[in-house]
């Protein structure tokens, strides 16, 4: 098999492997919230927010580090991987204390606290089964680790449904999913043995060269996780479990919605690097592109999920998450932020200018921390999720002023106003018939938006060839 068609196969199993896995993750919250309420949700994701923090301490990105080595140099293998494992050991150890004595030393009830000493167990099963990951990527056999990752999600979902039935508590369902991430790990470490054998062979020289390689990419770690989970953290300290339980409810619906932008950006990130090589006009043309389809595709649900939240957080999650539907009309808008921004990040990357990203990173992440700080205390769940969507079009701004410096401005209101007029004529349909059946009103108002886009000949033969080059097909 080619190269090329590895790395095709290669990214298509990821996409699908993660959209099962998401979907099932999606379900699966969905009966926690309900089974659990608003302050044991609550509680349930403070526990994983908070081990998000010292869950990069376990890298410090020397993942990305070895594979790059890996790819480049297949002989030292062994040996690489030998070294690698003991400094992922002594990180991951480090990490589990941290996290214990971090929590001990605040002011959290007793329970949350045990919750939090079991969960970071998690830390050690996940760290190595990311470290074995490393393995499968250099060699582009990626359906390892999602084999792994989905008997890991069937199981930890079967054990949750079955502690549900058996009205089981939140340590029993904390419980299972550490047995789980140790199952999963243990599956990685089968499946790694296939492509490489560590050679425990002491080198200080290596351990100084990968340290000195990855720094950037840790400092990039950090900034992204104060970005994407001061806010749980933050609103847990300062307004409690049922606070955090409505914001998280709101936001886990959110996250499946950026799964088909996700998929896009993975598959366009191969043509932009070869076009800043060979046409800039072509770099400039697929990055349209692909933000036009993001908005096609994301705003309609985006407008669709503002006017219906209510209905649609009663359906999914019940009556006791009412006021998560506030949370929903104002974070939905942060999703299609991060679908474009995705996009833009990538297009940084492709031109070798990823270090404007961790200076967009670090200038979102400081202002989220002080709009959290002062929005939740005003607004409680609505404000982290006001000072979420603020921190995305920050980064929007910092993304698309670095493009446009480094490249040429993309014509962004030419891009955004035949959606929007397919929008807005969507969005008075809903209004007027806001009483339907909410499954009729959707699909009906869909037809309304793709019938305007024709219309308004949104589409072109341009864009047909684009999505065959794409996609690779002839």
């Amino acid at each position: 098999m080619s190269t090329v068609r590895r790395v095709a196969r290669n990214t298509g199993i990821i996409i699908v492997g993660d959209i099962v896995f998401k979907l099932i993750s999606l379900v699966v919250t969905i009966y926690l919230a309900r089974y659990l309420g608003t302050a044991g949700f609550g509680k349930y994701s403070f526990v994983f927010a908070y081990l998000a923090f010292f869950s990069v301490i376990t890298d410090l990105g020397l993942q990305t580090i070895l594979v790059r080595e890996m790819s480049r140099n297949p002989s030292i293998t062994p040996k690489l991987i030998g070294n690698a494992y003991i400094i992922r050991l002594i990180l991951t150890v480090i990490a589990f204390i941290s996290s214990i004595v971090v929590i001990s030393l605040m002011s959290y009830p007793a329970d949350t606290t045990t919750y939090v000493y079991i969960a970071s167990l998690t830390l050690l099963f996940v760290s190595f089964s990311d470290f074995y990951r490393t393995i499968f990527e250099a060699n582009l056999r990626m359906e390892y680790n999602i084999i792994a990752k989905l008997i890991f999600k069937g199981l930890s979902a079967f054990l949750i449904f079955l502690i549900i039935l058996t009205k089981g508590t939140l340590l029993h369902i904390i419980s299972a999913l550490v047995f789980s991430e140790m199952v999963k790990m243990i599956l990685n470490h089968i499946f790694s043995r296939k492509f490489v054998k560590p050679r425990f062979e002491f080198d200080s020289k290596l351990w100084k060269y990968l340290f000195k390689e990855a720094l950037p990419i840790a400092i990039y770690s950090v900034v992204w996780i104060i970005h994407f989970r001061t806010d749980v953290v933050m609103l847990s300290m300062m307004q409690g479990d049922a606070s955090v339980g409505i914001y998280s409810a709101a936001y886990k619906l959110g996250e499946p919605i950026t799964l088909v932008t996700s998929a896009l950006s993975i598959s366009l990130f191969p043509l932009m690097s070869q076009f800043f090589k060979n046409s800039k006009e072509k770099l400039i043309k697929i990055c349209e592109f692909s933000i036009r389809y993001i908005l096609i595709t994301m705003l309609p649900i985006t407008i669709s999920v503002t006017f219906l939240a209510d209905r649609i957080i009663f359906l999914i999650y019940g009556a006791e998450f009412k006021y998560s539907a506030g949370v929903l009309q104002i974070l939905i808008w942060a999703f299609i932020l991060t679908s474009i921004n995705s996009v833009l990040l990538n297009l940084l990357i492709s031109i070798n200018q990823q270090k404007l990203n961790t200076i967009s990173i670090t200038l979102c992440a400081i202002t989220n921390v002080i709009l959290n700080f002062f929005l939740i205390s005003i607004l409680s769940y609505n404000g982290a999720a006001l000072a979420t969507v603020v921190t995305k079009a920050i980064l929007f701004l910092a993304s698309f002023f670095f493009v446009s410096r480094r490249l040429e401005i993309i014509p962004l209101h030419k891009i955004f106003l035949r959606p929007f007029i397919g929008g807005i004529i969507m969005s008075i349909f809903i209004y007027y018939f806001s009483e339907l059946n909410i499954f009729i009103l959707i699909i009906s108002a869909a037809i309304i938006y793709l019938m305007m886009l024709l219309i308004l000949k949104e589409f072109s033969m341009e864009d047909i060839d684009m999505v065959k080059k794409v996609f690779n097909i002839k």
